[in-house]
């Protein structure tokens, strides 16, 4: 399996979290920043990370974004820089565009112009916060997209002596459930049928959606 190339515009906090981490991972990270100060800050920890203006395309292919797989355009300043940095990366070949946004109401603006994704982090934090704190037996491990969670969750007591199947966790709680830590264990395995029996003290991980979280705790 070939490694990914995915390039990061914008090294502020957000940007360099999300640069640090992919290079963490063992992916192959070109990064750009106007201020030279942030490119400094991530020089030793990320493979490709250079001074340039990522509105202008002479800069982005310079710099070698044209070989991306991804990019993420990670600054939220202005609205315009993100439309240019989008348009420009359309023309490179770069397919898959994911743009940070602090206001809601240019989501479809960015949409239309060829992001494939945009987020609103403070807003998708502010979510995950409030269903944490409103179920506090369920941990987030990984949040897939808009809609879809990896979360860890315990055993229900009406659950136990039941088998997978017979739970139905798919169409009762719109869960699909991908490993199991069964009870007086402490690892997670994939190993297991529909036939399975619940025990109390079980832990389960599965994929779900943010409106189905309370229907596991409930």
């Amino acid at each position: 399996m070939s490694v990914s190339t995915i390039g990061v515009l914008g090294l502020g906090l957000f940007g360099s979290a999300v640069a640090r981490t992919l290079a963490e991972n063992n992916v192959d990270v070109i990064a750009i920043d106007k201020n030279m100060d942030h490119v400094e800050e991530v020089l030793d920890e990320v493979p490709v990370a250079v001074q340039g203006d990522f509105t202008k395309m002479d800069h982005l292919m310079e710099a070698g974004f044209a070989d991306c797989d991804e990019v993420i355009i990670a600054t939220a300043e202005k609205l315009e820089d993100s439309i240019i940095a989008i348009l420009n990366l359309k023309k490179l070949g770069v397919n898959k565009i994911t743009a940070k946004t602090k206001n809601q109401d240019y989501q479809e603006v960015l949409l239309k112009v060829g992001a494939t994704r945009v987020i609103l982090p403070e807003v998708e934090i502010g979510v995950q916060l409030g269903i944490m704190l409103a179920n506090p037996t369920v941990h987030e491990l990984l949040k897939l997209d808009n809609h879809y969670n990896v979360v860890e969750f315990p055993y229900h007591p009406t659950w136990v002596g039941k088998s997978i199947v017979d739970i139905d966790f798919r169409n009762q709680y719109q869960t699909n459930i991908i490993a199991i830590q069964p009870a007086k264990t402490n690892e997670f395995t994939i190993e297991f049928g529909p036939d399975y029996i619940v025990s109390k003290g079980d832990i389960f991980l599965g994929v779900t959606t943010d409106d189905s979280v309370k229907k596991l705790v409930n």
